[in-house]
């Protein structure tokens, strides 16, 4: 009997890893994506979903790219994070576009069982772009955000004032430059500051926000956040700042005039 008990015990073990980490789908609606289920992953059991958006070197045809920077280069670095992870790719060439980022979380929960309350949105430099612009389109949908060294339309800021955001900028920024957060952020103020924080860094510059992606405190504030009754309340005053390591960013030429985020 014991036996049995063990067999039973170690095949659902198993069953559970086996659900567990990457997959590709690449004929996807939206975007093509990578997906991850966490360790320990229980079929059917909701888990809080992250949307991760890269930045414009990560385009292309080739979702081997996203394990470049960003949440799923921390997971198949070892790193746990307790929720589903979904990396949608952009063609080359192409922005993000909010509706089908939609239709990629969509797809995914049709694949697995999401807690709606708990979706949030993170992206560096393109993707923090894209994630200001998904946020501004889909606010009830989102219960907290994170653009790192981008920026964005000004006229969302309404919509951005109800979701709670982490803004994080280097000031030493020259592909994207810094003055492109800070006046997202004061839109966003104009409208209601309660629930956005932002975290200027004034030796940093573009790429080494990749680090971000590795550090505990990003999950921990979001985990922090669950929409309730179409509000997304924040719950956290301020988030604990990662101490990222710094390294001077490279000059480029004509670094005043940027037309594109990376």
């Amino acid at each position: 009997m014991k036996l049995l008990l063990c067999i039973i015990t170690t095949l659902c073990i198993f069953s559970q890893n086996a659900e567990a980490g990457l997959s590709y789908h690449r004929k996807a609606s939206g975007y093509p994506f990578i997906l991850s289920k966490p360790k320990g992953y229980v079929k059917g059991t909701p888990m809080p979903l992250i949307v991760f958006l890269h930045g414009k070197s990560l385009s292309g045809d080739s979702l081997e790219k996203l394990k470049s920077y960003g949440t799923i280069s921390a997971i198949a670095k070892g790193k746990h994070i307790p929720a589903i992870v979904v990396a949608p790719q952009t063609p080359e060439g192409e922005g993000w576009v909010p509706g089908k980022i939609m239709r990629v979380i969509n797809s995914v929960k049709r694949m697995v069982a999401i807690d709606t309350n708990r979706i949030y949105v993170i992206g560096m430099s393109m993707g923090g772009y894209g994630t200001f612009r998904f946020v501004a389109a889909y606010p009830n949908v989102v219960a907290a955000a994170s653009p790192m060294a981008g920026g964005g339309d000004l006229h969302g800021a309404k919509n951005l004032s109800t979701v709670p955001l982490w803004v994080l900028h280097g000031k030493k920024d020259v592909d994207v430059p810094f003055v492109q957060s800070s006046k997202m952020v004061a839109a966003i103020a104009k409208c209601d500051s309660t629930k956005c924080i932002f975290t200027p860094y004034p030796k940093m510059g573009h790429s080494e926000f990749t680090q971000m992606f590795e550090k505990d405190e990003l999950y921990e504030w979001l985990f922090a956040h669950k929409r309730e009754n179409g509000s997304s309340p924040l719950r956290m005053a301020n988030p604990r700042i990662p101490t990222l390591q710094y390294r001077p960013a490279k000059k480029k030429k004509d670094s005043t005039t940027v037309q594109s985020p990376r």
